[in-house]
């Protein structure tokens, strides 16, 4: 099946990313990474409003309101909250390589915060993935990672999916929601359509929607038999980055993209928000921090 999403903002982000919906005030939260930015887009009126950080955000997710609300994202070396007014408090710092930044990450569906590093000289092998508990302690889950990107989980809460971009294909783990154990580590699907997996969001029957860099395209894909089930092209624009299903029944994938080191004659649509209606399929509220 071949789908085509439409540009619905032309927000011309330099590295748009880590996009998530908020169910809560119906809005879509994403980042602009390196103009240091949250963004939040209201459908409700298209229009987009941001938070300036400071400094590149990887990513962000919801803080739940009866834990602070705001945000919670990931920076260059420290998992941070943002308020709405942009005051940063760090929460807890990173031991990271020179030249490695936060990239991607979600929350899992105990509330815990999933976030994992890039390095900007694009180094193989000297990144991270962490994990913010709710008591604020960082757990090292991962490393020898090379580009942290999509991670989800399926909606029994036993398998994780993730993304090292560079790898060449998306992993499966055991995941244990009691205590955030992730184990038996095996590839689930092989890149065999090209560019590099990217960001991604999963749907209520556990078939993963993965953005391609380099590729132009989103990819829904059934990971339990590696087979594509669509392509949704996003045209105009070379590089995506991330998706996430929005609206009132959670049936509208919003994708973001890359603006940086592109030529506007033959990507017109590098850096703009994208969306698409998507009929028989139900996309799964994000998780927010619950610490």
């Amino acid at each position: 099946m071949h789908l085509i999403a439409e540009p619905i903002l032309q927000a011309h982000a330099a590295l748009g990313e880590g996009s998530i919906w908020d169910s809560r005030m119906n809005v879509l939260n994403w980042v602009d990474i390196d103009k240091f930015q949250i963004h939040t887009y209201d459908p409700a009126i298209n229009k987009d409003k941001f938070i300036e950080v400071g400094s590149q955000v990887g990513t962000v997710v919801k803080r739940a309101p009866e834990h602070g609300g705001g945000f919670i994202v990931g920076l260059p070396d420290s998992f941070a909250h943002v308020d709405y007014s942009g005051k940063v408090t760090t929460i807890v710092h990173l031991v990271e390589a020179p030249g490695n930044r936060s990239n991607d990450g979600k929350c899992d569906p105990a509330g815990r915060f999933w976030c994992g590093s890039y390095n900007l000289n694009e180094k193989r092998g000297v990144c991270n993935l962490w994990m913010l508990d709710l008591d604020h302690t960082l757990h090292h889950k991962l490393g020898n990672v090379s580009v942290s990107n999509g991670i989800v989980w399926t909606a029994d809460s036993k398998i994780m999916y993730y993304i090292d971009s560079l790898s060449g294909h998306l992993d499966a783990f055991d995941y244990d929601v009691e205590t955030g154990n992730i184990s038996n580590r095996r590839a689930a699907v092989k890149n065999i359509w090209g560019g590099y997996f990217d960001g991604m969001t999963i749907d209520k029957d556990d078939n993963v929607y993965i953005a391609i860099w380099e590729g132009g395209a989103v990819l829904k894909i059934d990971p339990r038999s590696a087979h594509l089930m669509a392509k949704i092209e996003v045209p105009g624009v070379k590089n995506v980055t991330s998706c996430a299903f929005g609206g009132p029944k959670l049936t509208d994938l919003y994708i973001t993209s890359s603006g940086k080191k592109t030529n506007p004659t033959d990507e017109p649509n590098a850096g703009a928000l994208f969306k698409i209606e998507l009929s028989g399929t139900e996309g799964c509220k994000s998780f927010e921090y619950k610490g």
